[in-house]
């Protein structure tokens, strides 16, 4: 991290869309004052594996940041689950090492307590040959999230898949970015992003896919799925595509949406308030993702989080 002020995050590959001011996130950032909370480091083996890694991080008040590191070991099958909160500005970088044929289930959870905080969550995936991640993230809580994700799918037949969820109330910021590069043949990547924003919240999703020279026969897909639940929300949607590889397949799309009336009458007709319906939907927006986390704690954890935050706007 720099000592600057501030702190550019969640970049573009390549500079597009200028007048969207989207190729980058700031965010207020004090190096002088930052708490280093050190580096903590694991090996997940064969002998070690059937056990799933379970990583509770909470930001203290002020600035702090954390460092994780985690080496999957080749053909090794890996579970963690890393649930991340803070009081005030929070920055946790992972960085994950997958051998030949080793594969991640990663599941994130990323909140803040209340207004006023700041999580920067960056996670980097490095793919040997046939190893894969496929990454859960939900994004809650009151406080402004921010989530980098890069993947190097190096080795050839290595895979990423990424489900994303989202909630944004009040006033708050979500800045999501995903970056995957493609080098080896025979690649591939699925992205879906799926998220509700209300009241004035504010979101922005980036989704790159880069073919590099060499990755041929690869595939990468991303979508995203958008509900606006207020006058005052700001969407903004970056589907990216780059390529330097003719024999590939790439394709993005986005849905973005709001409560029409026909919907309305559909719910009120049945007694269901406005208000009600919007949460009904917003909780359906992420609920889908949250549902494929297999730890049973985490799993209520989260859908009762997601619970207490829609019933606080009724």
């Amino acid at each position: 991290m720099n000592t600057s002020q501030q702190l550019v995050v969640n970049k573009l590959p390549t500079r597009t869309w200028n007048h969207l001011n989207v190729n980058e996130a700031t965010i207020p950032w004090n190096a002088a004052e930052t708490a280093d909370l050190g580096t903590d480091a694991y090996e997940i083996t064969a002998e070690n594996q059937a056990q799933p890694l379970h990583i509770d991080l909470t930001g203290a008040e002020g600035y702090s940041r954390k460092h994780i590191a985690v080496d999957v070991a080749a053909g090794v099958q890996a579970t963690v689950y890393m649930v991340l909160d803070t009081q005030g500005s929070f920055a946790v970088e992972t960085a994950f090492k997958l051998h030949d044929a080793a594969s991640l289930r990663l599941v994130q959870v990323l909140g803040g307590a209340h207004g006023g905080t700041l999580l920067y969550a960056k996670t980097d995936a490095d793919c040997a040959p046939g190893a894969g991640v496929d990454m859960t993230q939900i994004l809650m809580g009151q406080g402004d999230l921010y989530s980098d994700n890069d993947t190097e799918l190096v080795g050839d037949g290595s895979r990423y898949s990424a489900q994303i969820g989202y909630l944004g109330r009040g006033s708050q910021t979500i800045d999501v970015n995903v970056v995957v590069n493609h080098y080896g043949k025979n690649t591939a990547c699925e992205i879906d992003t799926s998220g509700a924003l209300k009241d004035a919240a504010q979101k922005v999703f980036r989704g790159t896919i880069d073919f590099k020279t060499g990755s041929a026969n690869s595939v990468g897909n991303e979508k995203e799925t958008v509900l606006m639940l207020g006058d005052d929300v700001v969407n903004k949607t970056v589907p990216l595509i780059l390529c330097a590889e003719e024999n590939v397949v790439g394709n993005h799309g986005a849905t973005i949406g709001e409560l029409d009336d026909e919907t309305l009458f559909y719910f009120e007709s049945r007694g269901i308030s406005r208000a009600q319906a919007e949460n009904i939907l917003a909780r359906a927006s992420i609920e889908r993702f949250a549902r494929t986390v297999d730890d049973e704690a985490l799993r209520a954890q989260i859908l009762q989080t997601l619970e207490e935050e829609l019933n606080d706007d009724v």
